[in-house]
């Protein structure tokens, strides 16, 4: 029931929040190894969802991916992702979560290479690729690459205001997968990154 009256309290929800020195520089260098050489194909180029739930190519997006799935070798990653993406979200969101199924290795490694602004969130109808999509509710990055080894790849947020978040090797960014975020085009060089969506039922 909704009334005119609702009882208050005084909260903040974070456009994004970061975390460093979770990793340390030896298991950064395994999972950036692991990402190059993991047996689940090559870099592809980055798609976009189509208005009718499929995938298309787009000048929004600009990047080269690999999805990367559980399993026995590269458990100790997902365990890792695990206990930030936990200790984060108790920390700052209290989001009701159920996990997530799969890391996204991106890189932006020519000239131009950008995703423009956009959610994580889908929204609309519920059905992409004929399948049920659970809301994404709180996206994850991790900076694999030094912020040296590039120039552009700024990323930013757009809550009313642009605000660029500082990008260091090792940070995990976490944002509400509803807040509209970009990466700038890169001038050269190329950043490295992991991403994950931790996934929950509808907000309530």
């Amino acid at each position: 029931m909704i009334t005119n009256k609702p009882f208050v309290v005084n909260t903040v929800t974070y456009p994004y929040v970061f975390w460093d020195g979770f990793f340390s520089e030896i298991e950064l260098n395994a999972i950036e190894e692991y990402c190059k050489t993991a047996e689940s194909g090559e870099l592809k180029n980055g798609v976009v969802v189509s208005k009718d739930g499929g995938e298309e190519e787009s000048d929004v997006r600009k990047s080269q991916i690999k999805f990367i799935q559980f399993g026995t070798e590269n458990a100790w990653i997902f365990e890792k992702l695990n206990q930030i993406s936990t200790h984060v979200n108790n920390n700052f969101y209290n989001y009701d979560l159920v996990g997530y199924d799969f890391l996204q290795y991106t890189e932006y490694n020519k000239k131009g290479d950008k995703y423009g602004y956009h959610t994580d969130m889908i929204f609309g109808d519920s059905a992409v690729n004929g399948g049920l999509v659970v809301p994404r509710k709180l996206s994850f990055s991790l900076i694999i690459s030094d912020s040296a080894d590039y120039k552009g790849g700024d990323f930013e947020f757009d809550t009313g205001n642009v605000e660029k978040a500082e990008q260091k090797r090792g940070r995990v960014l976490a944002f509400p997968s509803f807040v509209k975020h970009q990466v700038t085009p890169i001038k050269t060089g190329v950043r490295k990154s992991i991403v994950w969506w931790a996934l929950g039922p509808k907000f309530k």
